[in-house]
């Protein structure tokens, strides 16, 4: 009993040793194991780390050099119309890569904005990215912010010089989540392997768990110091490794996790973020599983090393039975590859296996041998690298060597026998082949496909080159919703939209003339037909109407029915058809008035003189002698109407001579105070050193003669008659915005009243014989028709302005007398465009409202536009950047001195310029210009007009 009592403990404790032996190798070789895990998984996480890292630098790297090199043109820093040109011809070669492009001033005020062109004028000066660029005037990157349209987005400035003097700064920005798509989102290691990014403030940029972005590291992570600790780490600039405690990946409401996690810097322009890959430790033990499980079998099998025979016979057993299962599987496995090798020899496309370890080629099928013109024994001497062109064989060097048990699909070159190359997609996966560890191939040939994507492509770019080149609007509507499918940039300037302003239309938004039920009407019209012409009217942005050619016809996309239509702007057509046909009117009408007066000429002639025939062979006492006199007076009144008849029809014989108009007008003032009597002051203005011109002295005469009648019957009750001269000199682009005149020197002659003045109508019928305001009998409506037959027929051209209850004012011009061809050479220059600035225009008259805006937008400056005081005032009130308000004097409803007077109560520092058709002096005697006011006249002289609106802004 006692050896049996002393075996047992013996027996006992070699147990108990081989237990503890094989419970120290258990954890010495499962710790080994995990720290190699951890080892391998911080080596791919930092690999991914810095790959992000590179691509994000290199990103902004590359945008930075292209902005630098458009911050050196000088039409972007003068950011003058060319350069707005330009910017937009960069914005539109690479608006798929960018959301906006921005041109802010050294002041930190954005003077162009694409497409947000509603920006324009906005100071961003506060901005921290902005402060920090005007600092150091260095590129920066902004922070992550919000864009309005809901995506986060990063903005990079380049700072502009012109020469050595700092200009301000262009700007791109960047849509944050295409970024973190392209270089964050594709990190993925295992299931829960991600990459987060904070910013140098801690500020987590980008984090793939619900609620993290936009937040603050140190809010996120304060209940886990091991996370603060390594953020800490991160904001200092640092790379390196950590293990922190977080909430459970995508669930900031589950339970805390440890993660495993590396990090690293991002140096992006002026600041620098940080990129972290972190994966659950969990994820990396559970891998280890397997491997536990066999060192805890290895130690059960060591200690059942003793255990009993029955143990033994068991194990022998089940030994025999795994050989025949062996041999059933081995049969099994060559039939399969029987049927696999059958596969691959007969397999059409191309085949090939090559040995991982050493890239050689060990098999093809013939499919490959016939495309590639090998034989087997040369395919056998190649490896892998040799079916490559040199420019591939690094990289495809790099992908192979980290291919190891996945598929893999990809495009590449090959390269044939005779040294042709052509695209290809391979496909490939592990294989066993005669022992060997493989990968076998599939070849597919894309040299087709490739040649089919190209020709899309260039029909694609050259479809595009066309809609985007073309002067005429282009869009493409859905018929169903009458909404804009797609539309071409030549639409957005017409109308006056941003693009994406323009998307969220539809045609009942632009259409001014037809109702919504007539353009429906019309649409289904032209799907019935095909096609269809017509004219209507659309309203711009702004409000301005505009009138449209539409050519439209439908046409199928995708089986689709479109409505396809060119819109061309044909306003400025039609207003030049308007002044022609107003001039070929007033041409057939004088015609007319001539022939009649040359034929009534001949009847009065037989009259008067039929008349004095009879007076001499009658008694002076006779009683028939005074209806003589009644006839002799009644038609010497014709024979005067017949005369103005002539005047008015150019046709009228004439004698001039070179004149000096302030030497007439003198000769003629003592009977211009008898015509306009005692009630009316005459006030004679005359300029000194006026120039000569070429016209009949009598013709001077009437001007003044029907001109002072009209001015006295339009003040019933007195006022003041002024006459005016001046020299002027009119270039080529007043003549381009005022019909009717020519480039050269002037003498003008200007004849104002304070009267009663006209409404538009009115004046648009003044210069038409026979028409007339007054009673009938009282006037013969030919005295302003003469007025203008006299001005045209000397070369002239004659301008009327007036407002009811404001009086009137004839600006008369005549061409100077002398050789004019020298003098036109000089003065054909165009204006010069230095302006900067915002006008706010306000005007009633729509064509001069116009006018005007085109002469100031080729000055150089920015024009907003108002038609009445009310309409200028609520601009003002919205907070706009308006450097002068150039306004009329006289308009409905509200003066300019008063409209003036309510925008200084909004914006005190607002200069105002006053213009106006009447004198100063009429305007002066009215109170709506007193002394000290800003005041130039109409019409307006460009150069004048560029040199006060200069010298105001100047002060």
């Amino acid at each position: 009993m006692k050896p049996r009592l002393i075996q047992k403990p013996a027996l006992a404790f070699l147990v108990l040793i081989c237990t503890c032996l094989c419970g120290l190798v258990f954890l010495l070789a499962y710790q080994q194991a995990r720290g190699s895990a951890i080892s391998r998984l911080h080596d791919e996480q930092m690999i991914h780390a810095k790959q992000a890292a590179q691509g994000i630098q290199d990103y902004f790297s590359t945008w930075t050099g292209i902005l630098s090199s458009m911050a050196r043109m000088k039409e972007i820093a003068a950011a003058d119309e060319s350069g707005r040109e330009q910017m937009e011809f960069f914005y539109d070669a690479h608006k798929e890569q960018i959301r906006a492009f921005t041109r802010v001033d050294e002041n930190g005020i954005v003077l162009v904005s694409i497409p947000q062109r509603e920006a324009a004028g906005r100071n961003i000066s506060a901005q921290k990215h902005i402060q920090e660029l005007l600092r150091t005037r260095k590129p920066v990157v902004s922070d992550v912010f919000r864009a309005v349209q809901g995506y986060d987005a990063i903005a990079l400035h380049v700072p502009v010089y012109d020469g050595n003097r700092f200009r301000g700064s262009i700007a791109i920005v960047i849509n944050f989540q295409n970024l973190a798509k392209r270089y964050l989102d594709v990190i993925k290691i295992g299931k829960t392997g991600h990459a987060w990014v904070v910013s140098r403030d801690g500020t987590v940029l980008y984090s793939p768990v619900p609620g993290h972005s936009g937040q603050s590291i140190f809010v996120n992570g304060k209940s886990y110091p091991s996370l603060l600790a390594m953020a800490q780490r991160m904001l200092q600039g640092l790379s390196g490794t950590a293990t922190y405690t977080a909430p459970a990946d995508r669930d900031p409401h589950g339970a805390p996790t440890r993660q495993l996690a590396v990090y690293q810097p991002i140096t992006v322009g002026n600041t620098f973020w940080s990129i972290a890959v972190s994966s659950s430790e969990r994820e990396i033990l559970a891998s280890l599983t397997a491997y536990r499980n066999r060192l805890v079998l290895a130690v059960l099998i060591l200690l059942a090393v003793g255990v009993a025979a029955s143990i033994f016979i068991a194990r022998a057993m089940l030994i025999v039975k795994e050989e025949e299962a062996r041999r059933e599987a081995e049969a099994e496995l060559r039939a399969s590859e029987q049927r696999y090798r059958d596969l691959f020899e007969h397999n059409p496309a191309p085949m090939l296996i090559y040995e991982r370890a050493t890239w050689e080629l060990v098999a093809v099928n013939d499919a490959f041998l016939i495309a590639y013109g090998y034989t087997m024994d040369e395919v056998l001497s190649l490896h892998l690298t040799d079916l490559y062109p040199e420019s591939e064989k690094g990289k495809i060097t790099q992908v192979a060597a980290q291919l190891s048990g996945h598929t893999y699909v990809g495009e590449w070159h090959h390269r044939r026998k005779d040294g042709t190359e052509f695209p290809i997609v391979v496909t490939s996966h592990d294989a066993v082949y005669q022992g060997r560890t493989c990968r076998i191939a599939v070849i597919t040939d894309i040299t087709e496909r490739k040649k089919m994507e190209k020709a899309i492509e260039e029909e694609s770019r050259f479809n595009r080159i066309l809609l985007e080149q073309s002067p005429d609007g282009i869009v493409i509507i859905d018929p169903a919703t009458a909404r804009f499918i797609n539309f071409n940039s030549a639409v957005c300037r017409q109308l006056g939209y941003s693009r994406e302003e323009f998307g969220q239309l539809s045609v009942f938004d632009v259409e001014a003339q037809e109702t919504g039920e007539e353009t429906r009407a019309r649409i289904a019209e032209i799907l019935a037909n095909g096609r269809g012409s017509f004219e209507t009217v659309q309203r711009t942005r702004t409000g301005e109407l505009r009138n449209v050619e539409v050519n439209a016809q439908i046409i199928n996309i995708q089986d689709h029915p479109v409505y396809y239509c060119i819109w061309r702007d044909v306003t400025e057509h039609k207003k030049l058809e308007e002044q022609l046909r107003q001039s070929q009117k007033m041409e057939s009408v004088g015609r007319l008035a001539g022939g009649v007066a040359h034929d009534f000429n001949n009847m009065l002639g037989v009259i008067i003189g039929s008349a004095e025939l009879c007076r001499h062979r009658l008694p002076e006492d006779s009683q028939v002698q005074k209806y003589l006199e009644h006839i002799l007076k009644a038609a010497q009144r014709s024979s005067e109407i017949t005369r103005q008849l002539l005047a008015f029809s150019r046709k009228e014989i004439v004698s001039p001579k070179a004149v000096n108009l302030n030497s007439q007008i003198i000769d003629s003032e003592k009977m211009l105070c008898r015509l306009i009597g005692e009630d009316v002051r005459l006030n004679f203005k005359p300029a000194t050193s006026i120039w000569t011109v070429l016209i009949d002295p009598s013709q001077v005469d009437q001007i003044l003669m029907n001109l002072s009648a009209n001015s006295r019957d339009a003040m019933p009750d007195g006022g003041t008659l002024n006459i005016e001269t001046s020299n002027i000199r009119l270039d080529p682009d007043y003549c381009r915005h005022h019909s009717g005149c020519s480039p050269g020197d002037y003498v003008k002659l200007t004849v104002s009243d304070t009267g009663i003045g006209m409404d538009r109508e009115t004046r648009e019928h003044i210069f038409e014989p026979f028409f007339t305001t007054k009673g009938l009998g009282v006037g013969t409506g030919l005295g302003l028709a003469t007025v203008y037959g006299i001005v045209t027929q000397n070369n002239g051209f004659i301008t009327v302005y007036s407002e009811p209850g404001h009086g009137t004012v004839f600006a008369i011009y005549f061409p100077r007398l002398h050789d004019a061809e020298a003098d036109v050479e000089e003065m054909d220059v165009a204006i010069p465009s230095t302006g900067s600035g915002t006008v706010l225009l306000v005007e009633d008259e729509e064509m001069l409202l116009w006018t005007t805006t085109r002469m100031l937008e080729e000055m150089g400056y920015t024009v907003i536009q108002a038609q009445s005081p009310a309409k200028a005032i609520g601009i003002c009130d919205q907070g706009e950047r308006i450097d002068l308000v150039l306004t009329d004097v006289v308009m409905p409803g509200m003066n300019g001195r008063e409209m003036a007077e309510r925008i200084r109560a909004i914006r005190p520092e607002v200069k105002v310029l006053f213009m106006s058709g009447y004198t100063a002096d009429i305007v002066a005697q009215r109170g709506i210009v007193e002394e000290g006011m800003h005041y130039i006249p109409k019409p307006l002289d460009a150069r004048k007009l560029n040199e006060k609106i200069a010298q105001m802004l100047a002060q």
